[in-house]
């Protein structure tokens, strides 16, 4: 076990050096934070050229717009409607001409079905603590939320010295969002978490999918090409076969991880400071046992799908012969999305729950589910359980099958061969 070890280390450090001291992997590893850093600088200077002209365009028609900017000056006149249920904010809403304090949410909600005031916000018992803050509105412009927490920063710094209330002060209100439709219905709007569940889910999973076609290709291209070239018979004098395909597949799965971890740190580093250029991005929830549990299933197809691009790698006599095998590997893990409908209206369906159990789908097909519902954690582990025993089971099978191809140099590798391979192959 120790030699095996070592060889495995071997390789692993062979491989993950040759990846990622190219030029391609640290262009295409920078390539999205430059691209959100240029983002970062140039939207809040389009806006700035977009409102300068608007201006420019507001100050030549003046003379003919007179009465559109009556209206529009009255709609901005409207107050800001607040409800103050904390006892611990100590600030007096009223001596700002832009709100209109209400005693009960009732009274604030009629106000706002019937136009008096723009949105309303009902600032809860708990703010202090956990800042939440419900907000009432009929039409979103984000305008009303920006001049909230600015008054209550700039309210809470001045007028307290207390620790709580200035962490408060500094921390962004969570906002529970509620529509108010023109009937007068309200509603409570909880599109954000779940759309952004949504997004991380199929992110990820086509994160895998993109993953598997650069470096599952290459680790396919690699072991054919050290096959055909008889190079791998100089790493066959340091490492066992189980060992070089253990090596190859974690070198690669680690040059591919530390991408997707520099890409995703770009955009939480980067994102958050859009802040003014989109509002409230700051209280989009994030949930990190989520974030964890596809994470995991993400490591896991890519342990599975690499083991089979080793293993087709290991059977076939050549690069061109290779390549358009790797579809068997992809398509699997692209048919979740063509159930798309299924997983956002019935997540439970017993057709969704079987590709979630089947190694081979079960990585893009438990990111779906898990960004649309809730999973029960037996099924989750089972799920993951059957995907980390799969991923081995085939890493085995492949280096018995790439030992075969060696013997068989030059030979196409039938079935037959590789049925001795996997009997006898040890």
């Amino acid at each position: 076990m120790p030699a095996a070890l070592d060889g495995t280390r071997i390789v692993f450090a062979h491989e993950f050096r040759k990846q990622i001291g190219g030029k391609g992997f640290l262009i295409a590893t920078l390539t999205i934070p430059v691209i959100l850093v240029v983002l970062w600088i140039a939207i809040p200077l389009v806006r700035g050229i977009v409102a300068d002209d608007a201006g420019d365009s507001a100050t030549a028609d003046s003379a003919t717009s007179t009465s559109v900017e009556d209206s529009d000056n009255a709609a901005a006149a409207k107050p800001i409607g607040i409800v103050i249920q904390t006892t611990d904010l100590g600030v007096d809403f009223s001596q700002f001409p832009k709100y209109k304090v209400f005693a009960e949410t009732a009274a604030g909600l009629d106000d706002l079905r019937s136009g008096a005031i723009k949105e309303l916000f009902v600032i809860l018992p708990e703010y202090v603590a956990t800042g939440h803050v419900e907000y009432y509105y009929t039409d979103d412009t984000g305008e009303g939320r920006q001049q909230l927490r600015a008054t209550l920063r700039d309210a809470l710094l001045g007028q307290t010295q207390s620790p709580e209330l200035r962490q408060r002060a500094l921390a962004r209100p969570q906002f529970a969002r509620f529509t108010v439709a023109d009937d007068g219905e309200v509603a409570a709007e909880s599109g954000v978490a779940v759309a952004v569940s949504f997004l991380v889910g199929q992110g990820f999973a086509i994160a895998l999918i993109f993953t598997l076609i650069a470096y599952g290709t290459i680790l396919l291209q690699t072991v054919s090409e050290e096959k055909e070239n008889r190079m791998v018979e100089v790493l066959l004098t340091s490492a066992s076969p189980l060992a070089i395909m253990t090596g190859k597949v974690l070198a690669l799965g680690l040059a591919g991880l530390i991408q997707m971890s520099v890409w995703i740190a770009s955009v939480i580093l980067v994102v958050p400071r859009f802040a003014g250029v989109i509002p409230d991005i700051g209280t989009i929830p994030i949930d990190f046992g989520f974030l964890f549990l596809v994470l995991a299933f993400y490591l896991a197809g890519y342990a599975i799908a690499a083991a089979l691009m080793a293993g087709i790698g290991a059977a076939t006599t050549s690069v061109t012969e290779a390549g358009p095998l790797t579809a068997l590997v992809i398509i699997p893990l692209a048919v979740p999305f063509y159930a798309m409908p299924l997983f956002l209206s019935d997540a439970g369906h017993w057709l969704t729950r079987f590709l979630s159990l089947l190694p081979i789908t079960a990585a893009t097909s438990m990111m779906l589910r898990l960004a649309t519902s809730s999973v029960a954690p037996g099924e989750i582990a089972l799920s993951l359980g059957l995907m980390i025993v799969t991923a081995a089971l085939l890493l085995w099978l492949a280096s018995r099958i790439f030992r075969a191809g060696l013997l068989l140099y030059g030979q196409r590798m039938s079935l037959r061969a590789a049925w001795t391979a996997l009997r006898h192959g040890g």
